[in-house]
């Protein structure tokens, strides 16, 4: 398809609608295409009113950007399609969230229970990381990809087929529906989107398959006018159904379509190799993509892959850290993350993943639980005066949460913990730490207190009971070197899958080329398999504001970028 003339985003909603009322935003990585969603949704609400706006995107946190900080619309006008489609149905149960007595009857085909809260937000959708699934999971998966692509049934794998007789007997004994048959029965039975919005706005529009796209378009339609704000190029939720055919077809007038052409994220270097990945793909919109003025860098590491990456991969990264440099790691499955993460931990250099938050596997530094062994250790050395801001005592629920790993075997006073419940804000006098410490054990834990906090960090672990010295090695090696703000800081690592850190970016991105069988054997047909594969790899090289590093592949299925 060829790009017609650019088309200002201040005319959006303002065409002529004989045709359509649907308007279509190109923004490729780095072009501001939320940013030019959000001034059309503040531009509505001044034209239309604060109740004409429903927004969403696929999750409910990027809803919420979508409309900006200080939101002009209502909230209940902000979420995931299936959140919508969940309040216009009553709130239905979930059947993936309820799945305790489909397992107990079909050991075989479990299915892992998923939040219904956390799913809706879409906080958990798509976080597919891995080609190795539970077998009811990978059949209930590719049953959700049939529907959401609106295949006919007789095109359905027979495996699909026949797991889609007993999930639907399930549901229906037991009055369930799940996250598909939400966007399936608003499609058949909802004429009109919630609240009635006169203008519906879609972000990540390239994500949503045929089946969101058609309700959407059918909500749509009694609207004034509709926007998808998405890029084609980015299609990579294929297992879920997504195809940039949803997004490209019914092809719509060329004074619909807005393309946004400058990057402010992607330098030169980095930008032609990524229209060099894409250009290799069999369909997609025709678009002009101008990278940022600055020339960027590519490396090509000849040695160095995702099996041993602690020396070629490690060392440059801590170089660029050492600069002060935001650094991703990416691959296309998280299996091939973990040699990385062990090498990061081993040398005791933070990392997270903020885009997977509930992965603690990719957060091991995350403080949101009171029993993380991170918030144990800001407990212990909160009070220490090499580390607090001023000098003070434990209060009584810092020593419970730092005495309760310990092994209390000669260190510990019966009953001793218990005399901490009364006040837990109460600084703790060296009078109540007699009473829960043996003496011994306080004369050495008051001596390593005065030796500074490695040593009190230090005592603190030699005494912890089994088993928990492997959960507190790494954040205490992270506390060793890089004091407080190692555990508290956002780290500047981001290690993930491609699909996992689509939308963010780094300074500084190190691609795995490797591919999962399952992945090569699609990159190695022609049309759409191998189009979802280089899409993938293309939004992996566009995460990076100024050097990329093609990391050297461990075997042939690897991608040629």
């Amino acid at each position: 398809m060829r790009e017609p003339a650019e088309r200002a985003p201040e005319t959006i909603g303002l065409r002529d609608h004989s045709q359509t009322n649907e308007y279509r935003i190109f923004g490729p990585p780095g072009t501001g295409k939320t940013r030019s969603a959000t001034c059309h949704i503040n531009r509505s609400v001044d034209r239309l009113g604060s109740n004409s706006v429903m927004a969403t995107s696929f999750t409910r946190a990027a809803a919420i950007e979508l409309t900006g900080r200080d939101a002009l619309i209502d909230p209940d006008r902000i979420g995931t399609l299936h959140s919508f489609c969940f309040q216009a149905l009553g709130k239905p149960q979930i059947a993936e969230a309820n799945v305790g007595e489909w397992n107990r009857e079909n050991p075989r085909l479990w299915i892992t229970p998923v939040s219904r809260d956390r799913s809706l937000a879409g906080e958990d959708s798509n976080s597919y990381e891995d080609p190795v699934q539970k077998v009811g999971d990978r059949l209930l998966q590719q049953l959700n990809c049939c529907r959401g692509r609106m295949l006919p049934l007789e095109n359905w794998p027979v495996g699909v087929r026949d797991f889609t007789s007993r999930w639907n007997r399930y549901k229906i004994a037991n009055d369930l529906l799940d996250f598909s048959d939400l966007i399936d029965t608003a499609l058949h039975d909802s004429e009109l989107a919630p609240n009635k919005p006169a203008v519906i706005i879609a972000d990540e529009a390239q994500d949503l398959n045929s089946m969101q796209l058609s309700l959407l378009r059918k909500w749509g339609r009694h609207a004034d006018h509709s926007v998808l704000a998405g890029d084609d190029d980015q299609t990579i939720y294929s297992w879920a159904g997504a195809s940039p055919d949803a997004m490209l077809d019914p092809d719509i007038p060329a004074d619909h379509k807005i393309f946004l052409k400058q990057s402010q994220r992607v330098p030169r270097a980095i930008h032609a190799v990524a229209e060099r990945l894409i250009r290799q793909v069999s369909r997609r919109q025709e678009k002009t993509y101008l990278s940022r003025p600055e020339d960027g860098r590519v490396h090509r590491l000849s040695s160095g892959g995702y099996r041993s990456p602690e020396y070629g991969i490690l060392k440059t990264a801590e170089n660029h850290l050492a600069q002060g440099k935001s650094i991703m790691f990416l691959a296309s499955c998280s299996y091939m993350l973990r040699p990385l993460l062990a090498a990061l931990r081993k040398n005791g250099i933070p990392f997270h993943n903020p885009y997977r938050k509930a992965n603690g596997f990719w957060n091991p530094l995350r403080l949101g639980s009171a029993g993380s062994a991170a918030r144990r250790i800001l407990s212990l050395l909160g009070a220490h005066p090499g580390w607090a801001v001023t000098q003070r005592s434990w209060e009584c629920r810092e020593l419970l949460s730092w005495t309760e790993w310990l092994a209390p075997h000669e260190l510990l006073r019966a009953g001793g913990r218990d005399l901490l419940l009364s006040d837990l804000r109460a600084p703790a006098s060296i009078e109540l730490l007699a009473e829960v410490f043996e003496s011994n054990a306080l004369e050495s834990l008051l001596a390593a207190c005065a030796q500074g906090y490695p040593a009190l960090l230090r005592w603190w672990r030699s005494h912890l009971a089994a088993g928990f010295q492997a959960r507190t090695a790494f954040p205490a090696g992270v506390a060793l070197q890089r004091g407080a703000h190692g555990l508290v800081d956002d780290p500047s690592v981001v290690v993930g899958t491609i699909h996992s850190v689509k939308g963010g970016q780094a300074d500084v991105v190190y691609l795995f080329p490797d591919l999962s069988k399952a992945a090569d054997a699609q990159y190695r047909q022609c049309g759409p398999p191998r189009d979802s594969v280089i899409r993938t790899f293309y939004v992996g090289v566009t995460r990076a504001r100024e050097t990329l590093y093609i990391c050297s592949a461990e075997g042939a299925a690897a991608l040629s970028i």
